[in-house]
């Protein structure tokens, strides 16, 4: 007999995009993987995020899924994503805060396209300010700095995605443990805006009519005491969280058809063969995930009440 698959846990992250409340649901295309998945299946955890709840639904998953320590917005996905232990680690993601009346809203840095040049650029204004303050910045891509000190321990910290779905908010910045803590903080903060604002990359990009880096945002702050590897059998589908927002309802189809057809392909035959075939769908409200029914409860509960795509889409 041939021993089980390996274990497979799939997340598909947007499985339902966001709207404004009241907005209709986009229309779905046909997922027969998925329709046939879900018939032996059944709903096994769901997580819900508030409208005070510091990370995305999907955020939470994946942190659960990996067995990441910390509360939401206490996750060290910086320490995480690096492999450090031992020291407070955070991403420090250039941004651009569009100020309005009586409102601001975060440009997450994805959207601000900055080059290498201009990343490294800023990247070395910024530094030595931060190093003042025993924080050193390890650039590893454009759109986010690696940040080590001991002024990042106990942080916590609003995740850029969540923060950029909400008008901002004082209480959505950083937070340092204690008062001192945080007012050092909160200067450090104030006096990198100031270095940004009149920097040659952003006067650049302004004349040329593109926002300027004038924030940065503090993400994934946290230490991990010990490394801890990222799980193997777990898998993020991104294809629909990638598309862009004016993307259009052809290319939400086609990108859940894409997936349809090749990760709960696979999903489906881990579930097939016996193994350990879990499915978690992330929205803008919850995250469900779904694991084989099995023992004679579950086989009863799913020819009662099967899991349908369409009730569960409604939900997330």
């Amino acid at each position: 007999m041939p021993p089980a698959p390996e274990p497979f846990h799939l997340l598909i992250a947007d499985a339902a995009p966001p709207r404004l409340e009241g907005d209709p649901i986009p229309a779905l295309p046909p997922l027969p993987t998925l329709d046939a998945l879900l018939t032996h299946m059944r709903q096994a955890d769901i997580i819900e995020a508030d409208d005070d709840c510091p990370a995305t639904p999907f955020e939470m998953a994946l942190a659960r899924a990996h067995r990441l320590p910390g509360a939401p917005g206490r996750v060290p996905w910086a320490a995480f994503e690096s492999g450090i232990a031992g020291t407070p680690c955070a991403w420090f993601k250039p941004c651009h805060w569009q100020l309005g009346m009586g409102h601001a809203q975060l440009i997450e840095s994805a959207a601000l396209a900055l080059t290498e040049d201009e990343s490294r650029a800023l990247l070395a204004a910024v530094r030595p300010l931060l190093a003042e303050d025993g924080v050193t910045l390890t650039r590893t891509r454009p759109d986010a700095w690696l940040a080590q000190g001991e002024l990042l321990r106990g942080l916590s910290a609003w995740s850029m995605r969540r923060a950029q779905q909400q008008t901002l908010a004082p209480e959505m910045l950083a937070q340092a443990p204690t008062p001192t803590q945080n007012a050092h903080l909160r200067r450090l903060q104030a006096e990198l805006q100031m270095l940004l604002h009149d920097h040659p990359v952003n006067e650049a990009r302004e004349r040329a009519r593109r926002y300027p880096v004038n924030a940065l945002w503090i993400d994934g702050a946290g230490a991990l005491e010990a490394l801890l590897p990222p799980d193997p059998h777990v898998e993020v589908e991104s294809r629909l969280a990638d598309l862009p927002p004016e993307a259009s309802l052809e290319q939400f189809h086609a990108a859940w058809q894409a997936i349809d057809g090749s990760s709960l392909t696979r999903l489906r035959r881990v579930l097939d063969g016996g193994g350990d075939a879990r499915l978690t769908l992330c929205g803008p409200r919850r995250a469900i995930t779904c694991a084989p029914a099995r023992g004679l409860g579950a086989r009863i509960s799913r020819i009662v009440k099967p899991l349908r795509f369409q009730n569960l889409y409604q939900q997330l």
